[in-house]
């Protein structure tokens, strides 16, 4: 891999203020501070999903290239250090994944505009729904844009003892665009593997609640979503403390707060319907995960990512256009080998080199935590039929389950094309009808 196209306009001035004051103690704080206002830009080339995947969690912009446009190549993944013996193994395997993935997208013969369809494939299966089965040692493109302070959690992260194998090329690329004088002020150890122990005890009750069938589990939330965001909505307009609002209110707090949430909202002032906020759990393939923590709103914890490979048990995600094809067997056998292959590779090797054959298809659990502004920006997306259709389908579960608890503040959590008209566009889906009807007085 390689980094190109760095530039940060002000680290200049970081580092000759840094040497202005080496004899100074210049602690965590002190530098995110004088980092927070740089800006730094630049494109991972050629790494892979398992990497893109940990940098998207440090929650900046995050430009990954699509998966569509994956070649079937040996230049288009990457194998950890191994054995002779293993690459080899290793190589065949992922070999056989791609060849998988191609005959599962094959195209029809002939001519069609724009991107294929699902009809456009010769066994119905879209690159989107093949893509499962590729691993996440399959290569990748990454344009990143970033706050200077962010670099103090990039470097805990490329430095952590858990994941430090798989950024070994990554570090030293980056190190070469940084100034030394910088370098020396951020992390270069660390070792996570208790920490994670720690948290993982704590998460444990909330994880139990998922699995497959429980794929969109409601943990908790404010009791009365529609109070909170009335009074804090009120609160902004009103002489009166909240408590002297609500001794006015007295019985009909819940539904004077309902009235003006609603009309607020009315209004455009979505800034308030973040006073709501709710927790879920989620179990998903990693490809609906990446699209989670793409958006960049959400507060996600997501369990070890090594428990995928420790949990051989863990069903895996099928499309249902795989499900009902002739490749569903082979798919399924695929699966079993690379859960044989990483588990080894864990056992001999360590987790580092055994991450980048998760595949696409693996489950993933997390927590989620958001406020209802989020919500009704994240859901109108995800919902919409041009939206993939796995994290479609539990966007959908989690809305049910959000407008029991308010039929306000989620009234809007729906596509363009409910209310008005598709913003898509050009690209728009063209069933902005069954749309409406689906979610017709709801």
């Amino acid at each position: 891999m390689r980094i190109t196209n760095f530039e940060s306009p002000k680290l200049h001035n970081v580092a000759l203020w840094l040497e202005e004051n080496e004899n100074k103690t210049i602690n965590e704080n002190v530098l995110k501070e004088i980092l927070r206002t740089a800006n730094i830009t630049f494109v991972a080339e050629g790494i892979n999903r398992i990497q893109s995947t940990l940098l998207c969690e440090l929650k900046d912009s995050y430009v990954q290239q699509s998966q569509r446009y994956v070649t079937m190549d040996e230049s288009s993944y990457e194998i950890p250090l191994l054995n002779e013996t293993d690459s080899i193994k290793a190589k065949k395997l992922i070999e056989k994944a791609f060849r998988l993935y191609g005959k599962m997208s094959e195209l029809k013969e002939g001519k069609f505009k724009g991107r294929p369809k699902a009809e456009n494939y010769k066994y119905g299966i879209p690159i989107e729904d093949a893509r499962y089965i590729l691993p996440l040692a399959t290569k990748t493109n990454m344009s990143i844009a970033m706050t200077g302070d962010k670099l103090y959690n990039l470097f805990w992260l490329i430095n952590d003892r858990k994941y430090s194998g798989l950024f070994d090329d990554f570090r030293e690329e980056i190190a070469d665009c940084l100034p030394k004088v910088l370098i020396k002020q951020l992390p270069t150890f660390h070792d996570s593997t208790e920490e994670t122990e720690i948290i993982e005890q704590f998460y444990n009750k909330y994880m139990e609640k998922i699995d497959k069938e429980n794929n969109m589990v409601y943990i908790d939330g404010f009791e009365n979503l529609d109070l909170k965001v009335g009074l804090g909505a009120v609160t902004s307009t009103s002489p009166d403390t909240p408590s002297e609002t609500l001794t006015k209110w007295k019985d009909n707090a819940d539904e004077k707060a309902k009235g003006v949430a609603k009309r607020v909202l009315g209004y455009g002032h979505d800034s308030v319907a973040e006073q709501a906020r709710t927790t879920f759990g989620m179990m998903c393939s990693m490809v609906t995960y990446h699209q989670q923590i793409r958006h960049r709103l959400s507060e996600n914890h997501r369990e070890d990512i090594l428990n995928i490979i420790t949990d051989i048990k863990r069903d895996v995600i099928v499309p249902p256009n795989i499900k009902k094809s002739e490749f569903c067997e082979e798919f399924l056998n695929l699966t079993n080998e690379f859960k044989d292959l990483r588990l080894y590779i864990l056992n001999e090797y360590g987790g580092d080199k055994a991450l980048p054959f998760i595949l696409n298809c693996d489950q993933i659990k997390l927590i989620i935590s958001t406020n209802a502004r989020i919500d009704r920006e994240m859901l109108a997306d995800r919902i919409c039929f041009n939206a993939q259709w796995e994290i479609r389908n539990l966007s959908i579960k989690k809305l049910k389950i959000l407008r029991g608890l308010s039929d306000i503040l989620y009234e809007t959590a729906l596509p363009a094309c409910v209310k008005g008209e598709c913003k898509e566009g050009k690209l728009s889906c063209g069933r902005q009808q069954e749309m409406r009807k689906m979610f017709s007085g709801k």
